[in-house]
């Protein structure tokens, strides 16, 4: 009897867990929330790295079947939908510094959604026409100006609110849309401070142009080779200020690739060297007629060089080895 009162008593003391124990599982749960904190942040980043990627691919065939239908890739807009001329290397330019220092901010955010999808504010270009034979989306053949005849018309600052109807752009059919998006979150409103806003947001204004987002919320920049003044079909010629160097999508250092494949690099002109005195670019830039650009996960970048930091134990706010690293480009030949 008495070992078997001593038995159960001992049996009742182990019943319980102690202090210790419960300190332990504690923390081992803590451990295993962490560990399934970040594989899913990792299986998020990655989802949206993939569908970022695969967004971009369609907006590039979307661009060569515009290309194929109208004769030309879209021209780059401002944010107020003007047309974006490129610095002009030819002669009166300036110097070379100055050039290398412009063709960093030309490209555009507003472009893609405009000429892919139809979103406008001009009847003339599909969008908003009452005509149920045209639909909301798709837009007429903007022209040998790329602008609806703004251009043509005199316009010096190819204002797109001012298109005039000219040689029966009213007339005849509507082109696209050239994009299919299964995301509403995709497209949102960017005002004149370059704020955007998706639909529902206090900020959010129909009127304001459009922009194609990337899957972390930012615009998807387009750049496209320089093309002539007052013409959007043909880039630049040599002039005697760049030598025998044509502009090229090369001199923009954020699309310079951030790691090369052994055989696959070659270097620009030191002219055209970024604020490393880094070269190194690909020859697949220097031959594409336009190119696409996310800022990636960490939705930073830094505009000035083609490799930032990237050194062991160099880390950025997002934990990538440079803010450029993570940067998804999409080149179209």
């Amino acid at each position: 009897m008495i070992d078997q009162r001593v038995f159960k008593i001992k049996q009742t003391r182990r019943s319980g867990f102690t202090l210790l124990e419960l300190l332990v599982v504690t923390a081992m749960i803590i451990l295993l929330l962490g560990i399934l904190i970040v594989a899913l942040n990792r299986g998020t980043r990655t989802a949206q790295s993939t569908n970022t990627h695969a967004l971009m691919t369609s907006i590039s065939q979307a661009l060569v079947r515009f290309q194929g239908d109208i004769g030309y890739l879209p021209p780059v807009l401002d944010v107020d939908r003007n047309l974006s001329y490129p610095p002009d290397p030819g002669p009166g330019f300036g110097t070379i510094g100055q050039y290398v220092r412009d063709i960093q901010e030309w490209y555009s955010v507003t472009t893609l959604a405009e000429y892919l999808l139809g979103y406008g504010t001009d009847k003339q270009d599909g969008y908003g026409d009452p005509n149920p034979d045209i639909g909301a989306l798709g837009l007429r053949d903007p022209g040998p100006d790329g602008v609806w005849g703004a251009t043509i018309e005199g316009l010096a600052d190819g204002t797109i609110s001012q298109r005039n109807l000219v040689g029966g752009l009213s007339e005849g059919k509507v082109y696209g849309p050239y994009l299919e998006l299964k995301d509403d979150h995709l497209i949102g409103s960017i005002d004149e401070s370059g704020t955007v806003s998706l639909p529902g947001e206090g900020s959010y204004r129909p009127d304001d142009p459009k922009v194609i987002l990337d899957y972390w919320g930012k615009p998807i920049r387009y750049y496209r080779r320089v093309y002539r003044q007052g013409g959007l079909k043909y880039p630049y010629r040599p002039d005697p200020n760049l030598g025998e160097s044509v502009p090229t999508l090369a001199d923009v250092f954020v699309l310079r690739p951030y790691n090369l494949d052994p055989g696959s690099a070659t270097d620009v002109r030191p002219e055209l060297a970024d604020d490393n005195e880094d070269t190194t670019t690909s020859f697949e830039l220097k031959t594409a007629t336009f190119a696409l650009f996310s800022r990636g996960p960490d939705r930073f970048l830094d505009q000035t060089v083609r490799f930032d930091g990237g050194d062991e134990g160099d880390f950025d706010r997002d934990g990538i080895s440079g803010e450029n690293e993570d940067n998804v480009v999409e080149v179209g030949q």
